[in-house]
């Protein structure tokens, strides 16, 4: 429930921006609605024309792109429930803002930052750094060198690779910060927010680290046994099934054959249908609906749906397109063809990535 910008009145009709309208006056006062809407249309654009190409600049486009995602309060809720972790402090919260923000799809497939760039008229420079973006560095960092102008290097504990921070911050060479760091041009940014660990806490959090990956790792060996197992039960890595129902119970078949000490003889039958099971040599199994669709139009067998296969492309799993992309002329040629883009081989995994922020990082989805 809000006021009508225009007359004052109580309503939840309408909205332009942050303004609520009622619906009396969204009909019999256009010209007023559509001034309103320019107005805050300009509240946007204005700074949009006006922001430089600095560091500076960069962190006043993430402002206008976290204030633009506040007015997405339904999504914002439904979020927060996703988001798994409790958000406890301001710092906390920002670092979820600009998650939502940058990297997590709304019903309609299409990120805030995305709706942002839709929504508002803005340099193509502009556009392009917020298309960098949804690219975001995630990791666990150490400060090993304090440089001039506010920089800071970087190595990010997961995996050895350095970067500079640009930030207005106090930091110190040896402290060791967390969260998510934003792309711009040479430098990264904090996006806002940024969390300062402690020796100790830092010694402990890199001995999980080192757990974790001695976990993964055997759990990637246990996978790989089960992608093996799978191809010779089913004699195909993505059996297609008449539905989704039949293909959880050969799902629930497969694995009671798999746990069982002493195994039969995989049973005979032809594995046909729209509803596939899917397993992905280090991803696990997926249950996809619609994939013997996306397949087929994929091989040139059934005809051409642009709208049906730009939405396969976002929402079946990483890992098993991946799969699929391992014959990169066809799949680069459709995955173009279907967001109206040309896209070459030798870039299809940069061209996945700008579609699906993380493509890249994705193999364990």
């Amino acid at each position: 429930m809000g006021i009508c910008k225009i007359c004052g009145k109580q309503t939840t009709s309408h909205t332009v921006g942050k303004y609520f309208i009622c619906h009396t006056c969204w009909e019999n006062r256009k010209d007023e609605v559509e001034k309103l809407r320019k107005d805050v249309r300009e509240e946007f654009e204005k700074p949009l024309r006006e922001i430089e190409n600095s560091e500076e600049g960069g962190i006043r486009l993430i402002g206008l792109i976290q204030k633009f995602a506040l007015k997405f309060d339904e999504e914002i809720k439904k979020s927060l429930k996703e988001y798994g972790k409790k958000i406890e402090d301001e710092n906390e919260f920002t670092v979820f803002l600009n998650w939502f923000a940058f990297e997590r799809n709304m019903d309609g497939g299409a990120t805030p930052a995305e709706l942002f760039m839709d929504e508002y008229e803005m340099p193509e420079w502009v556009r392009e750094r917020i298309k960098e973006f949804r690219r975001p560095v995630k990791g666990f960092f150490e400060i090993k060198e304090i440089l001039p102008d506010d920089r800071f290097k970087l190595r990010n504990m997961f995996d050895d690779r350095e970067y500079v921070l640009f930030g207005k911050i106090k930091l110190n060479e040896g402290d060791f910060i967390g969260d998510v760091i934003y792309p711009w041009e040479n430098v990264h940014l904090t996006g806002g927010a940024i969390s300062l660990y402690t020796r100790e806490e830092a010694e402990k959090i890199m001995g999980l680290i080192r757990e974790y990956e001695r976990l993964s790792e055997e759990t990637q060996k246990l996978q790989q046994g089960i992608y093996s197992d799978f191809t010779d039960y089913f004699g195909r890595w993505d059996p297609g099934f008449p539905s989704v129902e039949e293909a959880k119970k050969a799902l629930e078949e497969f694995t009671a054959w798999w746990g069982q000490e002493e195994r039969e003889s995989p049973p005979e039958r032809t594995y046909e249908g729209d509803a596939a099971l899917a397993c992905h040599p280090s991803g696990g199994m997926y249950v996809i609906p619609g994939y013997g669709r996306f397949v087929g139009i994929l091989d040139g067998k059934e005809e051409w749906d642009g709208d049906y296969m730009k939405k396969s492309f976002i929402d079946i799993p990483s890992p098993v397109l991946k799969k699929l992309s391992e014959d990169k002329e066809k799949f680069s040629e459709m995955a173009g063809k279907a967001f109206g883009r040309d896209v070459s081989p030798d870039k299809i995994d940069e061209f996945m990535e700008e579609m699906r922020p993380n493509w890249k990082k994705q193999e364990n989805e």
